[in-house]
Parts: C-alpha cells; structure tokens; sequence
C-alpha cells in the first residue's frame, strides 16, 4: 500500500476504533489494515492504549497520557 494511505489509517485509527468515521472510511480503512502489518500493529496498540484509558472512567485519555501509554508499549513490544 502507498505511505499516503498508511498516514491516513494512522491518522485516523482512534476514530475508526470508536466507530466514529462514515461507513466507506470504517470499510476503507479495515480492508487496509488488513493488508498492512506495520498499520495493523499500530491499530492494536491503539486498541490497547484505549482499552487501558477506559479503565480509568474516562472518555478520553489526555494526549500527554497516551503518548507516554503508547511509548510504554512500543517498549514493552521491542522488547519481546
């Protein structure tokens, strides 16, 4: 796939996990995580990140918070 549509389904992938994006972007976007590793891996590390921050109460995690989550897995993933 181009670099154009990997920026677009990482760009977006918070959205496509909360459902938020019209029904051909949600479709556009799966059919390509299922065709991109690198993406799809990020799509679950995000996946994660949201799972964990709802854990909290909250809607959404601040974005200093996710970041830090997000670094912390990518660690946790390089590691193993």
């Amino acid at each position: 796939m181009p670099g154009r549509e990997c920026e677009e389904a990482l760009d977006r992938l918070f959205e496509y996990i909360d459902d938020e994006l019209p029904q051909d972007e949600l479709r556009r976007i799966g059919d390509h995580l299922k065709t991109c590793p690198p993406c799809e891996a990020e799509h679950q590390i995000k996946e994660r990140i949201k799972n964990l921050t709802s854990l909290t109460g909250g809607e959404t995690a601040p974005q200093a918070l996710r970041e830090k989550i997000l670094a912390s897995i990518r660690a946790t993933h390089e590691v193993s």
